[in-house]
């Protein structure tokens, strides 16, 4: 029934953003399992932590980005242009960022499942809110995409153009926390 609630509270957070200074957020109610085991609970609000402020991020970006939505891109001087780019870079850049943490995060969760030191209730409650967290993160990517698509001309990689190094290599330093 708690978990409907949640559920309820995260839609209705969402759901309620009809401006964009409306900033959709993630409140979880710790479960005493996992307020009991620090490592974890700590594991959780780092989570919570991360999706919020990606959401006020998104909401934050998607302001800026507002007054040019409906205004033809040749229209603008250079540096309205550039600035322009530079934002929809940086926006597709925290995305990057978020996906690499979020992708981290579920192995690390992976790996408390798999831990026969951590009680089985803790188990569940941990699954149960890392899904609530990829739940929330999935409306906020449905909300507000992971690319504002603000560039008409971006630049397209052809097939093996792309680094095969950087997504194994990113995902190295944010495991080995350097």
């Amino acid at each position: 029934m708690r978990k409907i609630v949640v559920l309820a509270v995260v839609l209705m957070g969402l759901t309620a953003c009809k401006t964009t200074t409306d900033v959709p957020r993630l409140d979880i109610e710790m479960p005493q399992s996992l307020k009991k085991n620090k490592e974890l609970k700590e594991f959780v609000l780092q989570a919570q932590k991360d999706v919020n402020k990606l959401a006020a991020a998104c909401v934050k970006m998607h302001e800026q980005a507002e007054p040019f939505l409906e205004v033809d891109f040749e229209e603008l001087d250079a540096k309205q242009q550039e600035a322009l780019v530079k934002l929809d870079l940086e926006y597709v850049e925290m995305w990057y960022a978020f996906n690499v943490k979020a992708t981290t995060r579920s192995m690390k969760t992976l790996q408390y499942i798999q831990d026969r030191d951590i009680l089985r209730e803790e188990k569940v409650d941990l699954s149960k809110i890392m899904a609530l967290i990829n739940q929330f993160t999935q409306e906020v990517k449905d909300t507000y995409g992971e690319d504002m698509r603000l560039d008409p001309y971006p630049v397209l990689l052809e097939e093996g153009d792309t680094d095969e190094g950087t997504l194994p290599q990113a995902l190295e330093h944010e495991l080995m926390g350097t």
